[in-house]
């Protein structure tokens, strides 16, 4: 009997200890967000109970493990750094992303404003895995979201207007740097898609820094919008099959791999056959010119020809 008391005394504390470990860690600044990102366990919950802006480069979010950033309201906003003084030339090669997932990394996004980054507000990267639920982004420098070489799924994700010069909403690429990654940019619909401006809303990179050679699509089936293949561009569709967005053309020799787009099918109502009865009636009623004519001849010859035979009647008996 003590020894099945030991047992469950450790049993209830190993029980009570995993039950702890994956609490949801509240915070308020970003510095405590950073700090928990970094010490997180896999699978840990991080709630942001207030909205914090990053000053510098130097605040981005990165993470090569599975967690969750949410808001503990949907006003909780992260501002990330930006600076339109700082040209192009300055950005290459660095990740100014307000949250990228590493390789290995899976990051669940929830109840979140992410606004004014550098480049873009989300990046998934060389496999790492994105899940996108409750979250806007606007006014990102190079656009919203950036597949390179990685995954975002989409669960509620609205879109303001982000890139510089044109939209850009989700970017597919990857980066010549990860040309021999077998990794693809891929996006995985489980819900909706809404952005403010219809133009771009997905756009594959055709810079000289891309080499991108496939984009996987996958539809969950409980999702309202899906992401299909049309010819050589990318659609999203809305529950009743209708075209919402469309993207540019995918690279010359890279290829599709996901499910083609079927266009709606307009049915007419059929029109109502004249039935064998309506015509009979249409044919008796209508009246034939050329029938009362000779029955009028007819009724005349009668006559005439009954006349003549009374009148030769008469002479003979005279």
């Amino acid at each position: 009997m003590k020894k099945i008391s030991f047992f469950a005394t450790i049993f209830v504390a190993f029980f009570t200890f995993g039950v702890m470990n994956v609490d949801a860690k509240e915070v308020a600044t970003k510095q405590d967000l950073k700090d928990a990102i970094s010490n997180a366990n896999p699978g840990d919950t991080i709630t942001l109970t207030q909205s914090i802006k990053l000053d510098d480069n130097n605040d981005i979010i990165t993470s090569n493990k599975e967690i969750t950033i949410e808001g503990a309201n949907d006003s909780i906003t992260i501002t990330g750094w930006r600076d339109d003084d700082v040209t192009n030339e300055d950005l290459e090669g660095q990740n100014h992303s307000i949250i990228t997932a590493l390789a290995g990394g899976n990051i669940h996004l929830k109840n979140l404003t992410l606004v004014d980054s550098q480049k873009y507000g989300v990046q998934a990267y060389d496999g790492g895995y994105v899940s996108l639920e409750n979250v806007r982004i606007d006014n990102c420098r190079y656009g919203a979201v950036l597949l390179n070489g990685g995954t975002v799924e989409i669960i509620s994700l609205s879109l303001g207007t982000n890139g510089e010069g044109a939209n850009n909403g989700i970017e597919v690429s990857k980066s010549v740097n990860l040309a021999a990654s077998n990794n693809q940019p891929s996006i995985v619909m489980n819900g909706t898609l809404n952005s403010d401006v219809t133009e771009n809303v997905i756009r594959f990179a055709d810079d000289e820094n891309d080499g991108t050679t496939g984009f996987i699509i996958e539809n969950k089936e409980t999702t309202t919008d899906k992401v299909l293949v049309n010819g050589n561009t990318a659609v999203v569709t809305d529950a009743t099959n209708e075209i919402k967005y469309q993207s540019n053309e995918l690279q010359q020799g890279a290829t599709f791999e996901g499910e083609e787009y079927t266009p709606n099918i307009e049915v007419t109502d059929p029109v109502e056959p004249t039935t064998p009865e309506e015509v009979t009636e249409e044919v008796s009623n209508e009246e034939n010119p050329e029938t009362s004519d000779g029955i009028l001849l007819f009724l005349g010859l009668t006559v005439v020809g009954f006349a003549g035979t009374t009148l030769a009647y008469r002479r003979l008996h005279n």
